[in-house]
């Protein structure tokens, strides 16, 4: 590649060398002037044999007839002077002493403001390899960490198909990839997995959408319907929603949707102006005023959806109470937590979990915590900066990142002993993450 980026610059640099230095050194071969002073001569000639013939009819006097034959040949010794030059060579001179400066010039020129200013190693393919990585870890994680990251999963997903947390990796790794298509089919796994989670059913929307060019089709609408039923403040839910009403032109809707999502939002929220702007720009359109927040959207199809959310209601309450929103002016994560089948024969129902955030550096003291049985498995939580062990002075108002796990002790003591079951996020989240899966897979020896 740096071969031939070297060979089309010595081109480039040949065709402007040669359109500046040839016109000038060749210029004078093809005189435009030359035809010009011959006609130029003619006519002096033809002048001359007019005035002698006036002379000779004694229409002008001798004095007269002097001073015009004087300029007439002044006038020719200035254009053959001029052509004499000309076929000397001296005219050419300075011309071809400019081709020559510019001969030199151009290449020299161009060769340092190179070195000066440009980068000899942007077509490197190693350089170019070695940026790549660069930027890619700015961002966290290399491509090729990625990628390795990523066919891990799948191998330990082969042995163990069941292993909810690593098809949440899987789905949210293959998504930073900007692979959709695969994000969407660990989604699909996970689902299975752990069902009726909102933000689950809302990120497997979200993906469905991306890998479809952003288009929001029936079906992914009535994922994101199904997400609203569960947690009617799904904000990922909520906003799709409102962008997918607004563009077919539904704008009540849509200003209903993100009338909902600003109350959803925290107060330092970046897009929190857009929203409110959205909003007013969807009312304008929508020819309504501010009574629109007494309204629900899609008010006519609520029936139906009461009707098809009846339908697994009884699968929903064996389940912990779905999960809402925090508050807005408290922080939050917010997931699912499950056991893995093997370790399910080993529990009672009345066993108690403890579901926990912790800093991920420092001290290992929660920062959030909550408890509840084996028999509310799977369990949708959210922790927030109310849910606090009642020690220490951090909430999670104080960190930005965190691990999440549970633990299933058979004593009810909080503190780890031999026997109990745990499990924790791989990696650490950050805070306000949604969706997340934490599967209770290990036995502390």
């Amino acid at each position: 590649m740096t071969t031939t980026f070297i060979i089309i610059c010595v081109v480039m640099t040949l065709i402007a060398i040669l359109a500046v230095v040839l016109p000038l050194w060749f210029g004078a071969r093809v005189n435009p002037d030359a035809d010009r002073r011959s006609q130029v001569l003619a006519i002096l000639r033809q002048q001359a044999a007019d005035l002698e013939a006036e002379r000779a009819a004694g229409h002008i006097d001798a004095d007269e007839y002097e001073e015009s034959r004087m300029e007439l040949e002044r006038r020719v010794l200035e254009e053959t002077r001029q052509d004499e030059n000309e076929r000397s060579g001296k005219g050419t001179l300075a011309a071809r002493i400019l081709a020559v400066i510019f001969l030199v010039a151009i290449p020299t020129a161009s060769t340092l403001a190179y070195l000066a200013l440009g980068r000899y190693t942007a077509m490197d393919p190693q350089f170019i390899s070695m940026m790549e990585e660069q930027s890619a870890r700015q961002r966290g994680h290399s491509a090729r960490e990625m990628q390795k990251m990523l066919d891990d999963l799948r191998a330990r997903l082969e042995k163990d198909p069941q292993n909810a947390n690593g098809w949440f990796m899987l789905a949210r790794t293959a998504a930073q990839m900007n692979r959709f298509d695969e994000s969407v089919e660990a989604f699909k796994k996970l689902n299975a997995l752990v069902p009726n989670n909102a933000d689950i059913i809302a990120d497997m929307a979200d993906m469905m959408a991306a890998a479809n060019g952003k288009v929001i089709t029936p079906d992914i609408e009535a994922l994101l319907q199904k997400a609203l039923r569960i947690d009617p403040n799904q904000w990922k839910a909520l906003a799709l929603l409102a962008i997918h009403a607004w563009d077919r032109q539904q704008y009540v809707n849509a200003a209903l949707y993100w009338q909902r999502l600003l109350e959803v939002v925290p107060p330092d929220f970046p897009d929190r102006e857009q929203i409110e702007a959205n909003i007013s720009e969807a009312k304008r359109l929508g020819g309504v005023n501010d009574s629109i927040s007494a309204v629900s959207p899609n008010a006519a199809d609520q029936n139906a959806a009461d009707a098809q959310a009846a339908e697994g209601a009884e699968a929903v309450s064996k389940t912990a109470p779905v999960p809402t929103a925090s508050p807005a002016d408290m922080k939050y994560v917010a997931g699912t937590v499950t056991i893995s089948d093997e370790l399910r024969a080993k529990v009672k129902p009345d066993d108690v979990v403890f579901i926990y955030a912790r800093p991920a550096e420092g001290s290992r003291m929660p920062v959030a915590f909550m408890k509840v049985t084996v028999k509310d498995l799977p369990y949708n939580f959210t922790l927030d900066s109310s849910k606090t062990m009642g020690m220490g002075t951090q909430t999670l108002e104080n960190v930005d990142v965190v691990v999440v796990g549970a633990r299933i002790s058979k004593t009810g003591n909080f503190m780890p002993q031999a026997g109990d079951l745990e499990g924790e996020m791989p990696n650490p989240v950050e805070v306000g993450d949604r969706g997340l899966v934490v599967q209770i897979t290990t036995e502390r020896k």
